[in-house]
């Protein structure tokens, strides 16, 4: 894995996130890849990943950004730093989020990401 390629997967993430997208998703993923988010249950595969990806980013979410800050290599590791926001529609929030994911390679995809996160809670005002 170059510095390059663990840059298009993840701007290939942030794409898929902001234009919500299960599909896109899916393909920066080998097939039996694990994807941990805090405070979700673990999910396993193409199918598990696309699930989750509808239901929380599709359902829940709206008006998306997403900011590579960092990307660093060692080994088959990727840790990557993000910022993002967006608008938490199930629970009338902006949310902004600093985010560190730790990423595992094989066969130039990633086999896992964990990651871990703060963020800033704003409640919507109607």
């Amino acid at each position: 894995m170059t510095k390059e390629r663990a840059t298009e997967l993840l701007n290939t993430y942030g794409q898929a996130w902001i234009t919500q997208d299960p599909d896109l998703i899916v393909t920066i993923f080998t097939p039996d890849a694990v994807y941990h988010e805090p405070h979700e249950p673990k999910n396993s595969g193409h199918d598990e990943i696309r699930s989750y990806w509808i239901k929380k980013v599709v359902g829940e979410q709206k008006d998306i950004s997403f900011e590579l800050l960092n990307v660093w290599l060692t080994g088959d590791t990727v840790i990557a730093e993000w910022y993002a926001e967006f608008t938490d529609t199930k629970r009338n929030l902006r949310i902004k989020i600093n985010e560190v994911a730790i990423c595992i390679v094989k066969d130039d995809k990633f086999e896992s990401i964990r990651e871990y996160y703060k963020t800033e809670k704003i409640p919507i005002k109607n």
